[in-house]
């Protein structure tokens, strides 16, 4: 293939090939190096291209191609031992575990009214005025014992 054939048959389809580009990659500099990328692939092969009956369709694929390897080279990869999504790790969970004992203990050495809002309120995520009706207290007292409550969980 001749320079000026690749030039009539290739080039003119840099448009086209730059909206596919874009459209995987999603920006615009990633996109303009991708389609640098597939001229000098079809640079290189430039003897085979005679074959190739409709260059608009093969290019596309060329390009898409390229596309994919540059966002799988992009993603990081996972180590091997990593554990799944949403488990933290052994000596992490035995923390957390510790933790939350820990945190059981000191609720149920509340005062009784400071626990029983305090459940209402954090754990079951009723507000104040739910509260007040279902216990017949004042919201403002409410707030202020489930504040106290809180102070004290907060106690080393």
């Amino acid at each position: 293939m001749t320079e000026a054939r690749f030039h009539t048959d290739w080039i003119t389809l840099q448009d086209r090939f730059y909206r596919v580009a874009y459209y995987i990659l999603e920006d615009r500099s990633d996109a303009l190096d991708a389609v640098q990328d597939l001229y000098v692939k079809l640079w290189k092969i430039r003897g085979t291209l005679d074959l190739v009956r409709n260059p608009a369709a093969y290019g596309t694929l060329l390009m898409r191609n390229l596309c994919i390897d540059r966002l799988r080279r992009k993603r990081p990869e996972e180590p091997l031992d990593a554990a799944p999504p949403g488990d933290p790790p052994p000596d992490e969970a035995l923390m957390q575990a510790e933790a939350l004992a820990g945190l059981r203990q000191q609720i149920d050495a509340l005062p009784p009214q400071q626990r029983k809002l305090l459940t209402l309120h954090v754990l079951q995520g009723k507000s104040y005025e739910e509260i007040a009706a279902e216990t017949g207290l004042n919201p403002l007292n409410i707030r202020v014992q489930v504040s106290l409550a809180r102070k004290r969980l907060k106690r080393p």
